[in-house]
C-alpha cells in the first residue's frame, strides 16, 4: 500500500512546493527521442492498436495514453486532444523525462518503482495543479527476458476517474506483453529464417498471393546471376525458370515437386537442378503466397552418368578384347599373302605402304584393348610438328577423294614432347577422319601448330562443316553416342583417354552450320640431347 502523506513530506524535502508548476528538467532533443522511439517502435505499436482497439471504453471519457521507457522518458502520446493539450501546457510531452525531483508524485514513476500498477487521483497529487487530474499506469515487461521495459499511463479528469480504469490498464498490459511476445518470436523466427535462407546450398524465392516475389537469398542470386533487387521487382509470371511452376502453384493450391531444369551459366556449362514449388497457407487455410526451392544436383547426375559409362565400358572392353583377336587373325593372314605377293607390286612403295597400313590396323585394333584392359605404352621424345606432317599426308588421299582442301600451317620450329607416337598419331587420324566427314560435299579442313607462352604445343583442328550444338558436344566421349549415321560412338572416348595418358587438354568450339574447331594443347619438353 502506498503512504501518499509519506511521499508528499519527501516531495517537501526535496525543496517542492505544492503550489508550484512541475518543472523540467531531463528532456531528449529530437534525434534522442528519435533513437528511443525507434528502438520501442514495437512497444509503441502495440500501445497505439491495443489503445484504439479499447476505445470504445473511452467513449464517455476524455482519456490520454501515455507510453514511457524504463526510465520514465515519455515517448508517446495519443488519444483526447483536450488532455493532450492541458498536459503540454504542464510541459509534459514527448521527450520529457517523468521523475519525482522534477514532476513529484506521479504515477509512472510509481509504477516502475513499485513494479506494479498505480493510481494517483486527484489529491493524492503533490502540485495544487494536478488535483484536478486522475492518473492510471502500470509498468510493462518483456516476459521473456523478464525485465520492465517501460509503462502505459491513461490519464482522465478527476471527475471521470473510476477503478475500472485501473482494470483496463490490467488487460491492456497483458495484451500488450502478449503482442510484444509475439512480436519478438516472429522477429527471431525470420531472423532465423534469413540465416536459413542465406546459408544454405539451395536456392529460394518466396511470393505472396499474388504472385509478387517478396523474398529470395543469396544461393538464388548466383544460380540466376542476377542480384536480389532486380529479383524482387519480378512477378512468378516473369520469374525465370521456376516463376511457371510457382503460377500453377497458385492457381490450383497444389504442390509441384521433384522437377528436374536446368540452368545454363554463362561458360555454356549446364547444371542440373531439382525443383519443388509449394503453395503456403496462413493458419485460417486462405492461400497466403508460393514457395520454391533449386536444389543442385549436377554432381549427382554426373555420378550417375558416370556409373552408367563405366556399365557401358564394362561391355565395350568385352567386345573389344574379343573383337580384337578375331580381326588380328585375318589380319596375319593377309599380311603373309602380302609378303608372297611382294614380286608383283610395280613399286615397292606401294607394297610397303600396304604393309605400314596393316600394322597400323594391328596397333589401332590394340588400342581398343585400352577399353578392356590398360595397355602398355612406349613414351619418348616426339616431333609433334613431324607426326602430324605425315598424318597430313597419310589423309591426302582421302580428302582428294571428297574434295577436301587441307591446309597446313606448322611453325618452322620442332615441338617436342613426350609420348607414343602411334597413340598421337591415332588421336590426329581419328580428328582429321571426324572433320572430313562433317563434310560431305567438300570443304576446307586447316591444321596448325605452333607453340604460346606458357610453353605448350597448341593445335588447331578446323572443318568448314555441318557444326555440332551445345549438347552435342557435351555428349562427346559418352560410350556409343555419336552423330554419325554409321558411327560407333567410341572413336572420341580412345582420344580423350589417350589425350589423359599424355596429359593433353583438348576444347571444343562448334555451332551447328558453322564448322568446327578443335584445339589440343600438350606441354612442351626441353628438345632432347642426341
Amino acid at each position: 500500500m502506498i503512504c501518499f502523506d509519506t511521499l508528499k513530506k519527501e516531495c517537501e524535502e526535496q525543496g517542492l512546493a505544492p503550489d508550484s508548476v512541475p518543472s523540467l528538467k531531463y528532456t531528449l532533443d529530437e534525434q534522442a527521442l528519435a533513437e528511443k522511439q525507434s528502438k520501442k517502435s514495437d512497444f509503441i505499436k502495440a500501445v497505439t492498436h491495443f489503445f484504439d482497439k479499447f476505445g470504445s471504453a473511452f467513449q464517455n471519457s476524455p482519456v490520454m495514453a501515455a507510453a514511457t521507457d524504463e526510465h520514465g522518458y515519455i515517448l508517446h502520446m495519443i488519444g483526447d486532444n483536450s488532455v493532450k493539450k492541458l498536459v503540454t501546457e504542464m510541459g509534459i510531452r514527448n521527450g520529457v523525462q517523468m521523475t519525482v525531483e522534477s514532476h513529484g508524485i506521479n504515477s509512472p514513476c510509481l509504477a516502475l518503482q513499485y513494479n506494479e500498477p498505480v493510481s494517483v487521483v486527484g489529491s493524492q497529487h503533490f502540485h495544487y495543479s494536478l488535483h484536478n487530474s486522475a492518473c492510471y499506469s502500470i509498468p510493462i515487461a518483456d516476459t521473456q527476458e523478464q525485465k520492465v521495459i517501460g509503462t502505459l499511463s491513461l490519464m482522465t479528469g478527476v471527475d471521470f476517474a473510476h477503478p475500472l480504469l485501473k482494470t483496463l490498464l490490467i488487460i491492456m498490459k497483458e495484451s500488450i506483453e502478449r503482442e510484444l511476445r509475439l512480436m519478438k518470436q516472429n522477429e527471431q523466427l525470420r531472423l532465423l529464417n534469413d540465416l536459413i535462407m542465406d546459408t544454405t546450398t539451395s536456392g529460394m524465392v518466396v511470393s505472396d498471393s499474388t504472385g509478387r516475389i517478396i523474398n529470395t537469398n543469396r544461393a538464388l542470386e548466383r544460380m540466376l546471376k542476377q542480384p536480389r533487387a532486380d529479383l524482387l521487382k519480378k512477378s512468378v509470371q516473369d520469374f525465370p525458370c521456376v516463376g511457371s511452376y510457382m503460377d500453377q502453384a497458385l492457381k490450383s493450391g497444389t504442390p509441384r515437386l521433384d522437377i528436374e531444369t536446368t540452368i545454363r551459366s554463362e561458360s555454356s556449362r549446364t547444371a542440373t537442378y531439382l525443383l519443388d514449388a509449394l503453395p503456403i497457407f496462413d493458419e485460417s487455410g486462405t492461400l497466403a503466397g508460393a514457395f520454391a526451392q533449386l536444389r543442385n544436383i549436377t554432381r549427382r547426375k554426373e555420378t550417375e552418368q558416370l556409373l552408367l559409362n563405366t556399365e557401358k565400358l564394362a561391355a565395350v572392353g568385352q567386345m573389344a578384347a574379343s573383337a580384337a583377336h578375331e580381326i588380328r587373325n585375318p589380319l596375319t593372314t593377309i599380311r603373309g599373302f602380302i609378303q608372297l605377293l611382294e614380286p608383283s607390286f610395280h613399286q615397292q612403295e606401294h607394297y610397303n605402304l600396304v604393309l605400314e597400313e596393316i600394322d597400323r590396323i594391328n596397333l589401332i585394333v590394340s588400342e581398343f584393348l585400352v577399353l578392356a584392359k590398360p595397355q602398355a605404352t612406349s613414351f619418348s621424345w616426339q616431333n609433334i610438328i613431324q607426326i602430324l606432317r605425315d598424318t597430313v599426308a597419310l589423309s591426302q588421299p582421302q580428302a582428294s577423294m571428297h574434295n577436301i582442301q587441307v591446309t597446313a600451317d606448322f611453325t618452322s620450329s620442332p615441338l617436342f614432347i613426350h609420348g607414343d607416337e602411334n597413340q598421337l598419331k591415332q588421336v590426329f587420324i581419328n580428328l582429321f577422319k571426324n572433320g572430313m566427314e562433317a563434310m560431305p560435299d567438300g570443304g576446307i579442313l586447316s591444321v596448325s601448330a605452333s607453340a604460346n607462352e606458357d610453353r605448350e604445343a597448341v593445335l588447331h583442328i578446323s572443318d568448314t562443316g555441318a557444326g555440332m550444338t551445345a549438347e552435342q558436344i557435351q555428349q562427346l566421349g559418352t560410350p556409343f553416342y555419336t552423330t554419325k549415321k554409321d558411327g560407333t560412338g567410341l572413336g572420341f572416348m580412345v582420344i580423350k583417354r589417350i589425350l589423359k595418358q599424355h596429359k593433353g587438354k583438348i576444347a571444343i568450339k562448334s555451332a551447328a552450320g558453322k564448322g568446327t574447331t578443335i584445339t589440343l594443347r600438350f606441354s612442351l619438353q626441353s628438345r632432347p640431347v642426341s
